[in-house]
């Protein structure tokens, strides 16, 4: 019966191809379903593309608010109504403006439970609007059980906002090993879609394109790796508004044979496993980075700007390197010296899949995640 599980309403802008987005979706689909009941409650309609249909066929529900516009009443209300039909026990919202669509009727319906959750450890340029959003949310995070960043990162972001510090605490992401699965016929596809030579290599990036992730300087950088090992070859996976633009770019900078722009992919196994060498090159955001852990996990080397809680999963020199941001010359350097010595390159892998499996597991993650569920629930409850 409803009454016997816990009800929890996961709440986020849009289920698009995403970080957030795929955290999310793991977490309501890794729930225990004989004690939980996940709802991912969204903003906007389903993008095209997007993840509904794997949430479907987890079994997951997923409720669209259809928000039309910044401060929707309606949306509020229907929110406000699906928390009280569902008797939903716990909200949980992701990124702005979810989370003031997510808390303010939580605390109309008197949802007992309220998380909020931070994906991001540094955000330096937002728009007014979205500062307008995030005032606003962190006046009603005073109002909330606990306020989760997924990076020490994070937490300091947080707690400069003016969050209690007492109801702050680091769940980091946890990687879904089962995603990751690949062929090696797969994986010689995608290095001969990238124009591969034998014994050439393979360098690349998997992230939105996007201004945050900063894919000018990856290519930039693709420019003087190419000049100094003429047989490398790049993947851009991903996709994002900044598309056209790069592609532009990579031909003015003359590195367009070398780069294949993939778009999304879900194989990201295969796309991963197809690299030498994976970068991560965000200038100005970043959380607990999916991507990073996902190519550690895949044994890849990974070089990482030094921003957010990047720091905190790359270890330099034994699990990858790390780099100023916005720097193409370090990049390259960076990169080069991982392509011209396999062995070194191997090692650091070997560790970084090690370190994955041991310490950002998805069922580590989950398991967090419900304990807290419960604790707090049964205090709210009286029960302890």
């Amino acid at each position: 019966m409803e009454d016997e599980h816990i009800v929890v309403a996961l709440f986020v802008n849009r289920l698009a191809v995403g970080g957030a987005e795929q955290q999310l979706l793991e977490l309501a689909r890794g729930m225990d379903r004989s004690r939980f009941r996940p709802i991912i409650v969204t903003l906007s309609p389903f993008p095209e593309g997007g993840l509904e249909r794997e949430a479907q066929v987890a079994g997951v529900e997923v409720v669209p608010l259809n928000r039309r516009g910044w401060f929707d009443l309606w949306a509020f209300y229907r929110a406000f109504r699906l928390l009280r039909q569902r008797r939903v026990d716990v909200v949980q919202p992701y990124l702005t403006p979810a989370t003031l669509f997510g808390l303010l009727p939580a605390l109309a319906a008197g949802t007992p439970v309220k998380i909020v959750t931070e994906r991001c450890g540094l955000r330096v340029k937002v728009s007014w609007r979205n500062s307008l959003y995030r005032s606003i949310e962190d006046f009603l995070s005073r109002f909330a059980d606990w306020v989760i960043p997924n990076s020490q990162a994070g937490r300091e972001y947080v707690l400069k906002r003016g969050i209690n510090q007492a109801r702050v605490m680091v769940v980091y992401n946890g990687i879904n090993l089962k995603r990751l699965v690949s062929t090696p016929e797969k994986v010689a596809q995608v290095r001969a879609q990238m124009g591969v030579p034998p014994g050439g290599r393979a360098v690349g990036i998997v992230a939105s394109l996007t201004p945050p992730k900063d894919h000018l300087t990856f290519l930039q950088a693709a420019r003087i790796i190419g000049q100094h090992l003429p047989q490398t070859r790049f993947a851009l996976v991903g996709d994002g508004p900044l598309r056209p633009l790069l592609e532009r770019e990579a031909q003015e900078l003359g590195v367009a044979p070398l780069v294949t722009f993939f778009g999304n992919q879900r194989d990201i196994g295969s796309y991963i496993g197809s690299f030498d060498v994976a970068v991560q090159c965000s200038a100005d955001k970043e959380g607990c980075s999916n991507v990073v852990l996902e190519a550690m996990a895949l044994g890849k080397p990974v070089v990482a700007t030094e921003v957010g809680g990047n720091g905190e999963l790359v270890e330099p020199g034994v699990t990858g390197l790390l780099i100023p941001p916005r720097d193409p010359r370090a990049l390259a350097e960076a990169v080069i010296g991982l392509l011209e010595d396999p062995q070194r390159s191997q090692a650091m892998g070997e560790r970084g899949s090690e370190v994955v499996r041991s310490q950002f597991s998805l069922e580590g993650m989950v398991k967090n995640y419900e304990v807290l569920y419960q604790e707090v629930l049964a205090r709210k409850r009286g029960r302890v």
